[in-house]
């Protein structure tokens, strides 16, 4: 074993009641021997979700005879497993799925379709109204008794959390979403290429990350993207490609996206689910190519049983009620997945190229600086180096600042708890543009959800 991982390790997963993305760090961590030895610190403010993730993660390592190698403790309190991490993970979800459920039908009450609701619009808001103060505070935290830790966030909404973070408590951290990768590999498959021959390069903010270049071995590779996409669009499309959840691969299941395609030359991840919640002018009432946006298209009740399917199904299992899920040390596309090639790297100083979500120091001309921008970066043994992308197209560039403009807004109404600016974030977020009507639902979510919103009394 390399001198490098002949130590024990330490990582501290902060939201581990997140048992399905517990259970994929766990069976990477398990699987991946080339790092060695983890002690593993659980940590969740509820004590039942805790206990369920803390039980799976003991099965899961006895199951694979790794108790050497790894292994798991559980706290409720961050702050007496946070000294000495190597490495801080956060995974947070205020509220979870209840508080999701509760925006989104109250958002449909004021008219307000959304497919996902936890990056914009007024869903995504009142998501970052609960949750971006949380993570200031856990930041804070981490920037004390870890500040030599590798600091990595997974939780939404991600642009908001990593830029408040950096801000209002100073932290160095790096926000990881695996939509961006899973895209490259869509296209890839899309043009018929072997994806690890593929590369790309790419600029935006989580869930509105626009891929400008796409090559295959060096040449450029939209030519073919856009042969099938125009042969497909072509086609009447069947009900069924239209805002499933699941992708199937074909253009007509993403028809928004290639629409961005055709007008600007570059495709934004991470598909329609998440991208038409940009442009909410565009669907009016949630009205969506014949469907309606989280009714029939792409659907928030289906989303939120699956996940709570998942939850059970782990629960079962840490309790032993039913067997441990072989599959669960399958190679992960999961949430996860970039998590570990980045500790690889790093660890190694494979000098690999990921996706991140970082501030932007110049990244990005034509941005402004410390915004959370979703940008390549390698990952080196003295950390995450950003990539410079000088050349994303003024247009694309204008969107994302028109985007940006709303985020600076609603961070500031969450950190300040002043209802005035929440209401003036949902107007510039463009969803609901009359002032009486954004703070008739501005009322009602804040109202909903205040048992998570201390500081608006």
């Amino acid at each position: 074993m390399s001198d490098t991982t002949s130590e024990r390790r330490s990582l501290v997963l902060i939201g581990a009641g997140s048992a399905v993305f517990t259970r994929g760090l766990l069976a990477d961590l398990i699987t991946a021997e080339d790092l060695g030895r983890w002690e593993i610190r659980l940590v969740d403010v509820n004590p039942e979700a805790l206990a369920v993730a803390h039980r799976l993660a003991g099965r899961m390592v006895e199951a694979r005879g790794a108790e050497d190698r790894i292994t798991v403790r559980a706290s409720t309190d961050r702050r007496s497993e946070l000294p000495g991490a190597d490495y801080v993970v956060t995974c947070v979800g205020v509220g979870g799925r209840p508080a999701w459920q509760t925006d989104h039908e109250i958002c449909q009450r004021h008219g307000v379709y959304q497919p996902v609701g936890d990056s914009v619009m007024p869903g995504g808001i009142s998501r970052l109204l609960r949750t971006t103060p949380v993570m200031v505070d856990i930041a804070r935290d981490v920037v004390e008794l870890a500040p030599d830790a590798y600091f990595f966030n997974y939780s939404n909404p991600m642009t908001a959390n990593v830029q408040a973070m950096t801000r209002y408590a100073g932290a160095e951290v790096v926000g990881l979403c695996h939509g961006m990768h899973h895209v490259q590999r869509e296209l890839a498959a899309f043009a018929g290429l072997p994806f690890e021959e593929t590369s790309t390069l790419y600029a935006g903010i989580n869930h509105l990350t626009f891929i400008y270049d796409f090559r295959h071995r060096g040449q450029d590779a939209w030519p073919a993207v856009r042969a099938r996409m125009e042969r497909e669009l072509a086609e009447a499309p069947h009900p069924d490609d239209i805002g499933a959840i699941w992708e199937n691969g074909k253009a007509w299941h993403n028809p928004f996206s290639w629409e961005i395609f055709r007008t600007y030359g570059a495709y934004p991840a991470a598909n329609d689910r998440h991208v038409v919640e940009f442009f909410p002018e565009r669907w009016a009432g949630g009205d969506y190519y014949g469907k309606k946006l989280g009714v029939d298209a792409f659907s928030v009740p289906e989303i939120l049983q699956w996940g709570e399917e998942r939850y059970l199904s782990m629960r079962d299992q840490a309790e032993g009620d039913v067997p441990l899920d072989a599959a669960a040390f399958d190679r992960s596309t999961g949430e996860q997945e970039q998590l570990l090639a980045i500790i690889r790297s790093i660890t190694f100083d494979r000098r690999e190229m990921f996706s991140v979500n970082v501030p932007n120091r110049g990244s990005v001309p034509g941005l402004a600086d410390g915004a959370a921008l979703e940008i390549p970066a390698v990952a080196t043994a003295r950390g995450l180096r950003p990539v410079r992308v000088p050349d994303l197209s003024a247009p694309l560039t204008g969107i994302l600042a028109r985007r940006l403009a709303s985020v600076d807004i609603a961070v500031e109404a969450a950190m300040t708890a002043d209802r005035d600016l929440v209401v003036e974030a949902v107007i510039a977020d463009g969803a609901v543009t009359d002032r009486d009507a954004a703070a008739a639902l501005t009322d009602e979510l804040i109202e909903a959800q205040r048992r998570f919103l201390p500081r608006f009394g």
